[in-house]
């Protein structure tokens, strides 16, 4: 992994290097331009995912809602693509119950407000049904540890059995943050003043939304966007075996690449609301 910025990518955007602000996927500095501060980031996707979170954030943006506006070109060196963005100024909230139901009910807005953007599918990702009807996940899943392996594979015929109980034709579908927690919303003021990290956006059933803002165990979260933005039946249904399919598919990947699903995934589909109550993995042999 680079830990600097190319001196040609520097150059190349007429920036000065500053702080390292980290990044799971991509990574990020705050670079100087003119005095002003910019955001450099090294993108760890190809460029039609570049492409597509550049073009959904500025979709975003227009609307005004406060998502960095892209100021470069992209740029290839170092066998990766670069661009600049805004700074988004402000500081994360806390991640109180009474947060977790504000954020819900932010989200509704979100997703009322970008409701009629002009969105096609995201490169290279599979909606819940693709996922859970794959049986390459059960040959994969299959081949893992004795214990990993009986863990997902009765969390892949559960979502599976989950999902056929549902009705899900004529549910439409429209674009979705991906990631929107606390750590992704910034707040200056006490105004919202930035949403961060796009990458995970694409046109989806808005329910896919809760995956990584619920993640099994923050139940304001729906609460919240209930109150503003009422779920149907169906919805509710959707959503455990959604964000199982989630990290199943991010199971599969691992698995696919050599890699174990590792703990976090495990502790992930453990979890168990009580809004939401599906049954529990006990370990048995399926």
């Amino acid at each position: 992994m680079t830990a600097s910025p190319p001196p040609d990518v520097l150059e190349r955007l007429n920036i000065r290097a500053g702080e390292a602000l980290g990044g799971r996927v991509n990574r990020h500095w705050r670079v100087t331009c003119s005095g002003a501060p910019l955001v450099l980031r090294r993108w760890g996707a190809g460029r039609a995912d570049v492409e597509y979170e550049r073009a959904l954030r500025a979709q975003v943006a227009a609307l005004g809602w406060p998502a960095a506006r892209d100021v470069s070109e992209v740029v290839e060196s170092d066998g990766a693509l670069w661009s600049l963005a805004e700074w988004r100024p402000g500081k994360p909230r806390g991640r109180s119950p009474a947060e977790a139901r504000a954020r819900g009910r932010l989200m509704a807005d979100f997703h009322e407000a970008t409701r009629s953007l002009t969105l096609g599918p995201h490169p290279g990702w599979r909606d819940t049904p693709a996922i859970l009807a794959d049986p390459a996940l059960d040959r994969a899943f299959g081949q893992a540890p004795p214990e990993e392996a009986r863990l997902l594979l009765w969390h892949l015929h559960r979502a599976r059995v989950l999902l056929a109980q549902v009705d899900t034709a004529g549910l439409p579908q429209q674009p979705v943050h991906g990631d929107f927690t606390p750590w992704n919303l910034l707040y200056r003021g006490g105004r919202l003043s930035g949403v961060l990290d796009f990458e995970l956006g694409r046109l989806a059933w808005r329910v896919a939304e809760f995956a990584l803002a619920w993640r099994g165990e923050h139940d304001e979260v729906l609460r919240g966007y209930a109150e503003v933005s009422p779920l149907s039946e169906a919805e509710w249904a959707l959503i455990t075996p959604v964000w199982w399919a989630l990290l199943l598919e991010g199971a599969f990947r691992d698995l696919r690449a050599g890699r174990q699903a590792g703990g976090w995934t495990a502790r992930m589909l453990r979890r168990r609301s009580a809004l939401l109550p599906v049954d529990r993995y006990t370990g048995s042999r399926q």
